[in-house]
């Protein structure tokens, strides 16, 4: 009787929960590494939001950062006291987006989002503002009827999207008391459509950047240059064949079941058409299984690298830009997974089951500092993509699934 309650309440909250995310996702709040300026404008609706629910305790770990106007990344920790004191169960979003890529391929401004038919549109909506969202309005609903039923924490943090080293893991670091192995830590940001999948495991996440230096010069003279572009291009062929063929290893705990190796970002070079050019920079995002050793990948990698200098003459790098090894993966009977899955039966009707994933969350850095943390959202599968969308019944339904955690 005390869920329907607040299920009604969100419900009567809907309009409000869709203008809320519309008003902080016109924000960009895009780091430093994808020439951003931060958070911080953001953060302060978000937590204005957040401290009109009068938590009974407010911490903002922050964390220095001078590439940034202010200074500073924001982070937010807020806790409601629940009738049993033992433990929090957690939600922890991030409020940071990435940039919104090619603009001529989304139908409207990225930071002017729109509602139409259900559906709500526009950078940063899903990744991750419908679980800011969703969060901040199954507090606040259970706040107005029945009370929480264990303590409540409402974690929103910066730099997910580059690594989490101003985010999450500044504040691990920084105050390693405020979360305990007996907590239930929810972290929505991976989910699929049918809201039945709960990660528990996540793969090892590489980036490396390849450098390949050869010989700048005139277009009609190539026999004094050494091309560096006809040189990276045939190495990404030579690693998309490579990479696949030497770690063939599957594992159907993960979707997707092997390693990927994915050609990514590509730098600028020669801004004109008549000079080859001496240097071009690309990268590739890795997604390997926990099996795997992420140093046979790199040695590999090398490897492929030597046979592209002898054939071209040039010089390559593959220097490491982003890596972290996954942790162990949250055991599939743990409280906080038991307790999900209760919650999305109820409200979904759909029986979740604990899985792995190919990407890695920040939820990685609760596994490493042994804290079980799950997870999960129902979601529409659009984060990064031109006309990023979320559904405003996936919207509610999601609050509806964090509230009956709650009491």
């Amino acid at each position: 009787m005390a869920f329907q309650q607040v299920a009604r309440r969100i419900d009567e909250l809907a309009d409000e929960c869709v203008n809320f995310l519309v008003r902080i996702c016109s924000i960009p709040a895009i780091g430093p590494e994808s020439q951003g300026t931060g958070e911080m404008e953001k953060y302060r609706v978000i937590r204005d939001a957040v401290l009109t629910m009068a938590p009974d305790l407010v911490q903002e770990i922050h964390a220095p950062d001078d590439r940034v106007p202010d200074g500073t990344r924001p982070n937010l920790l807020a806790i409601f006291n629940g009738k049993e004191t033992s433990r929090t169960f957690w939600i922890l979003s991030h409020i940071d987006v990435v940039p919104p890529g090619e603009r001529s391929l989304w139908d409207h401004d990225p930071f002017e989002p729109k509602i139409h038919e259900g559906f709500v549109s526009g950078r940063g909506v899903e990744d991750n503002g419908q679980a800011v969202v969703a969060s901040i309005f199954a507090a606040r609903a259970v706040r107005e009827t029945v009370g929480f039923g264990l303590n409540v924490g409402l974690a929103l943090v910066s730099d997910e999207e580059s690594g989490s080293k101003f985010g999450l893991d500044h504040i691990l670091k920084t105050r390693p008391d405020i979360f305990r192995p007996e907590d239930l830590i929810v972290v929505p940001d991976a989910g699929n459509k049918d809201g039945d999948h709960i990660e528990v495991a996540e793969k090892h996440l590489l980036h490396i950047r390849f450098r390949v230096k050869g010989i700048q010069g005139h277009a009609s003279r190539p026999d004094l240059t050494r091309n560096t572009l006809r040189a990276a291009s045939y190495l990404i062929v030579e690693l998309d064949r490579a990479l696949p063929a030497a770690f063939a290893e599957a594992n159907p705990f993960f979707n997707p079941p092997v390693s990927t190796f994915e050609p990514t970002r590509k730098d600028a070079n020669v801004p004109n058409v008549n000079t080859i050019p001496g240097e071009d920079v690309f990268f590739f995002d890795c997604r390997i299984l926990p099996e795997v050793q992420v140093s046979r990948v790199i040695g590999e990698m090398q490897s492929v690298s030597r046979a592209i200098e002898e054939k071209f003459g040039v010089q390559v790098s593959a220097e490491e830009y982003l890596r972290s090894e996954s942790s162990a993966a949250t055991p599939s009977d743990s409280p906080v997974v038991v307790a999900l899955a209760q919650a999305v039966q109820e409200v979904y009707g759909v029986q979740a089951r604990p899985t792995g994933i190919g990407g890695q969350t920040v939820a990685t850095f609760f596994r490493k500092n042994g804290l079980p943390a799950a997870v999960w959202e129902k979601i529409l599968n659009t984060a990064h993509a031109p006309n990023e969308r979320i559904s405003v019944e996936n919207l509610v339904g999601n609050a509806k699934v964090f509230a009956k955690m709650m009491i």
